[in-house]
């Protein structure tokens, strides 16, 4: 078989260039090899194993290309060894090699004035829309204008399968990145632990086989960025109180080595730690074999496995890793984890253990080579890979795209281990079977991931490291969605048996809809039923009026025709709460359709102590929705006629779900705020402002006592200032 193989080849400074000069001699025993390189210079020993041929990006000699069974792009995380490759994986079909899962980097540094206007700027606009759909765009306007992180918009938008449009098929390293593949089912998919021999590379020599202080710590690589935490390194070892027992070695290219050595400086740290450069392969293995521990931290990562964790285990050597990506999932008897959000108290921490007990770290070594040699033969690897390559080429008409469902379910779920299993259950449960159930899970810190573990082969699973909100979670969902109709669901709620069933029938008898709203059962903490609400009754119509006036807004109750959703942008990333709210008034003013289906679908759960803990920051929310609302341009004239109303009404309203979660002061604060947009006397508005709380307490299910009401000393005091104020007014008239 005759493969095409695009890499970084040696001496390029990057580990995918030893990756595959560690590989192809077993490549070469199972296939003939070319290798393709944009580089004028490469290593000579590459040829005694395959061909190795130059080639313009920009002049293609594609009819040599094309002799080949097949192409096997390798595509990591930088433009400068990985970006051309990715342009000819554009024109040409093969199968992709990801070394990492976020592609982000690969193409901000593909379009490194993307900060700027011009042609950079609208080519990274264009592959992020085109990757993750019209829900990113705000999110980028939000990047220009410096109110979102370059980190930030990484986690949410990882550009991971732009590198597959043109994909045959998709080799991964890591069994995380291969679920994530494997659920799309788009392409065929092979996870193979990633190739490294179980010994050193190069022959070494140890100096002492004594350990003893100063003990002999490492870090090495590519060390382009922060994300390699050599600042945070620096920074702990400074404060340890135990810093002369370490000495450390840093090898390879820092991004900055006047600010390193600044750092070294400023911490007053220059007697233990040397900054060694790039230095070859031997001498770096021969810095490994007399170095005590390695530090091999990322934040954020890549997601995909590490050559360097394999290089450094291939000298039986302990390693700090970062709990996270690939790392993640490393048992703890071979690495030594630090948290990402607690470094400088982990290192420290980790740095003492060592000392206490050099020789558990040194069993960690011990262990981690163990697994090199069961796990990562380059032979064994080689093997998969050219069978897996066989198995593409020959049955390439034959593999079969999923068919997509006609309803996707999005469940975005933050810490809801307790409930998650039954929010999944209720879906699996439903009598209508054609959909998927896509999770979000949005930084969880409990056992979420553990409580999906059993379901994983039944659902479309995503996850955050850091939590990015419900609205950057519910779009992400609606990113990944391939069905026509969307149904949400909130992680501690779930769907009475028929809701997909009834939903999707009213939409096919009535095709011109874009929502479809219903009913719901509040239930309490435990479960238990306090009564079903029946929102048509108070709202029979579901237009821009209804939205704004009387808000019957569940997002679990309702069923979304995607289109709708894609043409609207998503949900606004801004808002933390009333985000719903924010959706359904932009899809009003786009003429969305919405109607009711008098059916109650779904259990909605009230966690009363989250309730009184969250109404502030709803209503600053709420009130900021109807306020950026009211200050559309092009507001439909009866809409900018009723403003003062309806902020009079929704500010009373606000107030009272202020009042009844316990917010007396702000409750206060929301009334006075009413006035603004009231014609009525203060006398008049504080006899209107009773008479909704009591409407309310009763629409609710609620109790409402006025003598008790007027008992709070918070009503007094506004009371106090207001009628003050009237009769003082009175006189001076």
């Amino acid at each position: 078989m005759k493969i095409n193989w695009f890499s970084p080849l040696l001496p390029t400074k990057t580990d995918i260039a030893h990756y595959t000069s560690r590989v192809l001699s077993d490549l070469h025993k199972q296939a003939e090899i070319t290798l393709w390189t944009d580089e004028k210079i490469w290593s000579s020993d590459l040829e005694q194993q395959a061909k190795v041929r130059w080639y313009d990006p920009k002049r293609l000699p594609s009819a040599d290309i094309d002799r080949a069974d097949i192409n096997i792009y390798h595509i990591g995380n930088n433009a400068k060894f990985h970006g051309s490759i990715w342009k000819v994986s554009r024109q040409h079909p093969g199968i992709v090699v990801i070394h990492d899962i976020n592609l982000h980097y690969l193409f901000t540094t593909l379009f490194p004035k993307y900060f700027e206007q011009g042609s950079d700027r609208d080519s990274y606009a264009a592959i992020m829309q085109q990757t993750h759909g019209t829900m990113c765009q705000q999110d980028i306007e939000n990047l220009f204008q410096n109110k979102l992180t370059w980190s930030t918009i990484s986690e949410r938008y990882p550009l991971t399968f732009a590198a597959l449009e043109n994909a045959l098929g998709v080799i991964v390293h890591n069994q995380e990145a291969f679920a994530t593949f494997e659920q799309e089912q788009r392409w065929p998919v092979l996870y193979t632990p990633l190739p490294y021999p179980s010994t050193p590379l190069h022959p070494v020599n140890k100096y002492s086989q004594l350990k003893q202080a100063p003990y002999r710590l490492i870090v090495f690589g590519h060390l382009g960025g922060e994300h390699r935490r050599v600042q945070v390194v620096l920074e702990a070892l400074s404060m340890l109180s135990e810093k002369s027992c370490f000495h450390l070695d840093i090898y390879g290219e820092v991004w900055d080595e006047n600010y390193v050595s600044g750092l070294i400086q400023k911490f007053g740290i220059k007697d233990l730690v040397s900054l060694h450069g790039w230095v070859d392969e031997t001498q770096l293995d021969s810095a490994l074999a007399n170095a005590d521990l390695a530090i091999n931290l990322r934040y954020p990562t890549g997601g995909e496995a590490s050559g360097s964790q394999l290089r450094i285990w291939s000298h039986a050597l302990p390693a700090l890793v970062t709990r996270i990506g690939w790392y993640a999932s490393l048992p703890e008897s071979v690495v030594a984890f630090v948290r990402h959000d607690r470094e400088l108290e982990d290192i420290q921490q980790q740095l003492r253990s060592f000392l206490a007990n050099p020789a558990k770290f040194a069993e960690m070594g011990k262990k981690g080579q163990q697994i090199l040699a069961e796990e990562h033969s380059p032979a064994l690897y080689a093997q998969r890979v050219v069978e897996f390559t066989k198995n593409v080429k020959n049955s390439q008409s034959n593999f079969l795209v999923a068919v997509p469902p006609r309803v996707s379910v999005i469940i975005p779920s933050y810490n809801s281990a307790k409930y998650i299993q039954q929010a999944v259950e209720s879906v699996l449960n439903q009598s209508y079977t054609d959909c998927e159930i896509i999770v979000v899970d949005d930084g969880s810190t409990d056992n979420t991931q553990q409580v999906l573990q059993p379901y994983r082969s039944r659902i479309r699973y995503v996850r955050y490291e850091h939590n990015q909100g419900v609205s950057v979670a519910r779009n992400r969902g609606i990113e990944m969605a391939r069905g026509f109709f969307i149904a949400f669901l909130d992680a501690d709620d779930w769907f009475l048996p028929d809701k997909l069933a009834a939903q999707v029938a009213y939409f096919d008898a009535n095709p011109s809809k874009g929502i479809v709203n219903s009913g719901f059962r509040k239930v309490n903490d435990r479960g238990e039923m306090i009564g079903d609400v029946k929102p048509w009754k108070y709202a029979p119509h579901l237009d821009l009026e209804a939205w704004v006036k009387s808000k019957p807004v569940l997002l679990s109750a309702m069923m979304f025709h995607r289109d709708w959703l894609n043409w609207v942008g998503g949900f606004d990333t801004r808002f933390e709460c009333a985000e719903d709210v924010n959706l359904l008034l932009r899809l009003s003013l786009i003429n969305c359709q919405a109607d009711w289906l008098h059916q109650v679908t779904v259990c909605y759960r009230q966690h009363q102590h989250q309730s009184s803990q969250n109404t502030p920051k709803l209503a600053k929310s709420f009130e900021a929705v109807l306020t950026s609302f009211f200050e559309i341009s092009d507001l439909p004239a009866s809409m900018h006629s009723l403003k003062n109303q309806y902020l009079y009404q929704n500010f009373v309203w606000l107030a009272y779900h202020l009042y009844s979660n316990g917010h007396g002061s702000l409750m206060a604060q929301y009334l006075e705020k009413s006035l603004d947009y009231s014609q009525k006397s203060k006398i008049e508005a504080i006899a209107d402002w009773v008479d909704k709380f009591s409407s309310y307490a009763l629409d609710g299910d609620s109790s409402f006592s006025t003598y008790d009401f007027s008992s709070l000393s918070d009503w007094k005091n506004l009371m106090a200032s207001l009628l003050f104020n009237e009769v003082k007014n009175h006189i001076h008239q």
